[in-house]
């Protein structure tokens, strides 16, 4: 059974779902807890395993559960490039995702990390991403990002202004057809170094996105390191003329989601966030008018 989001869901019961799946699973820690969702570590035949559990059963958050199933199944039939959790069982009707347990440590803990990064951590993990990000799995029209809900939405909530809505539609009217595999929620405690690599971890909304979706992410929340900024933009520059446009598509959305994400914030290290950001989308918001200008 699926829980609804005003459902007060135990933990005792969403186990009982995982031991439906797996009666063979020994829990052990908790390692995350939401209204969403439920992660819970354990074995299976003196294995290690993270079963993963929907909380929640509103109709975007199942969308993403799905969408997860349906990445961890791809890469059984057809190995991505990148290391990710091997799949053990997946239970749609209940909510239940089994995957093994992979031991590592995340790049950084907080989403926009304050401590620097290793340089040759940041070059590995940015590797695997362009390899990620060159792979064509065979996904059907469904896995395509729609970028224009998403413009139009960012002009209801204040972020683009009608002059910006105009140009950032514009640049992915020119960017169109250039879709990559992304990930899509790349914060940097979703990519673990493990003893030989580096492993990516929760695939609830990759998909296709106009190219530079992840390197545009990491751009935005490792931003108070500076350098990072740099190498990001070389790999953008690398590519070409004309993967400005999609990347910049996806910074000023990408910008935009931060700010509002801030913009209550009253403690001192969110008002300071806050102005970050601002003076980021003031860059951001000229190169986009400028590459339109530019054609």
């Amino acid at each position: 059974m699926l829980f609804t989001d005003t459902d007060p869901v135990s933990d005792d019961a969403l186990l009982g779902l995982v031991y439906e799946v797996c009666p063979r699973f020994v829990p052990g820690a908790v390692l995350h807890r939401s209204p969403t969702s439920f992660v819970v570590a354990g074995s299976v035949d003196l294995s290690p395993v993270v079963a993963k559990v929907q909380a929640g059963g509103s109709p975007f958050w199942r969308e993403h559960f799905l969408r997860e199933v349906e990445a961890y199944r791809l890469f059984e039939t057809s190995p991505p490039p990148v290391r990710t959790a091997r799949l053990l069982n997946a239970d749609a009707g209940r909510g239940v995702l089994l995957l093994e347990r992979v031991f590592g440590r995340p790049l950084a803990a907080d989403r926009h990390p304050t401590a620097s990064i290793p340089a040759d951590e940041l070059a590995g993990a940015l590797t695997e991403l362009r390899q990620l990000a060159k792979w064509q799995p065979p996904v059907g029209q469904s896995w395509i990002v729609n970028y224009a809900p998403r413009i139009d939405r960012a002009r209801r909530q204040g972020v683009f202004d009608d002059v910006d809505r105009a140009a950032v539609a514009e640049l992915a009217r020119r960017a169109a057809g250039r879709w990559e595999l992304a990930h899509g929620d790349l914060v940097l405690d979703n990519v673990l170094k493990t003893r030989d690599g580096y492993v990516f971890l929760d695939w609830s909304t990759v998909g296709l996105y106009l190219a530079g979706f992840d390197l545009a992410q990491l751009w935005v929340l490792l931003g108070d390191l500076h350098g990072p900024r740099r190498v990001i933009e070389d790999l953008v520059d690398d590519d070409g003329p004309p993967a400005l446009a999609p990347f910049l598509v996806n910074l000023a959305l990408l910008l935009g989601r931060e700010r509002r994400a801030y913009q209550h914030r009253t403690d001192e290290a969110g008002v300071a966030r806050r102005a970050r950001l601002a003076e980021a989308w003031d860059d951001v918001r000229q190169r986009v008018h400028r590459a339109v200008r530019d054609e």
